[in-house]
């Protein structure tokens, strides 16, 4: 019997979205299959559904031509501040489980935008080209369904292109991202020995390493780094060094004073990082 995942996961196929099998109620891909592995080929997409018919469903924005903006809340409780419109909201709405809301925003063909969100609004990220969010109907790990607003789904409205003002936010940040490669197991390896040299050397404690989007590795900080000193915040798990599945380093914090510290010091996380350890070493 077709599951209704297997059906929606058809159906997207079909409608020219990328996709990808997730761990049942989960947002973790299976073993050796990720974001780049995502296809649009209906046989490709209905075999993997045949395996595994009770998958979640997940998309590989980018490679797709979407951008979702990625909010901790409803839409409605950000708009009217002059990041966005109201009318900005009437895209494509999926409301997660655990209580947040992505919009979809068509891009045009050969336009890329990875996952750095540059100095938007806390609380708010973007899934880009090798990011992905999860489609409804899979199932949150709360055990709540992914669903499509009613009246904002992709059966019921076409994406809104890209909004302006967003845009604007995103090329500024643009020649400071990377899009991440294809999986590199001895570059994250060796990544990962000069992450540990620099907390080591620096004296940064951490909560200890972990898998990031499968192939790579994040270390969440036990105190941040990046703070100004006379504006600290509590350790509240926001800051971060993360290692891509291809190797390459990136670390920051979402508290807004911090990344006013990087934008003025005009370095990325990582970089900021390394100059300390020099400053340390020659000190």
């Amino acid at each position: 019997m077709t599951t209704q995942l297997a059906r929606a996961a058809t159906w997207y196929a079909k409608h020219g979205w990328t996709i990808f099998p997730l761990r049942p109620k989960t947002k973790e891909p299976f073993g050796g299959q990720g974001v780049y592995c995502a296809s649009s080929d209906s046989d490709t997409v209905s075999g993997w559904w045949k395996r595994y018919p009770l998958a979640n469903i997940g998309l590989h924005c980018g490679g797709s031509n979407f951008l979702a903006l990625d909010l901790d809340e409803y839409k409605d409780t950000f708009g009217g501040d002059g990041f966005l419109g109201r009318d900005d909201e009437e895209t494509v709405t999926n409301l997660t489980g655990g209580g947040g809301t992505h919009l979809l925003y068509a891009l045009p063909e050969g336009t890329r935008y990875g996952n750095a969100k540059g100095n938007l609004p806390p609380g708010i990220d973007i899934r880009g080209w090798g990011g992905y969010i999860v489609l409804p109907p899979s199932v949150h790990p709360s055990g709540k369904p992914y669903q499509w607003e009613s009246g904002y789904g992709p059966h019921e409205i076409e994406a809104l292109p890209l909004p302006d003002r967003l845009r604007q936010i995103l090329d500024e940040a643009k020649g400071h991202q990377h899009i991440i490669g294809p999986a590199d197991s001895y570059a994250v390896k060796v990544a990962q020995g000069l992450v540990e040299s620099v907390l080591e050397r620096l004296g940064i404690k951490h909560f200890g390493v972990r898998s990031y989007d499968t192939d790579g590795r994040k270390w969440v900080l036990r105190s941040c780094p990046f703070a100004p000193r006379e504006n600290p915040h509590p350790s509240d798990r926001s800051a971060y060094i993360v290692i891509a599945r291809d190797g390459h380093i990136g670390a920051g914090c979402h508290h807004a004073r911090c990344q006013d510290v990087l934008r003025q010091a005009k370095l990325g996380g990582w970089r900021y990082l390394l100059r300390e350890r020099e400053a340390y070493v020659t000190a």
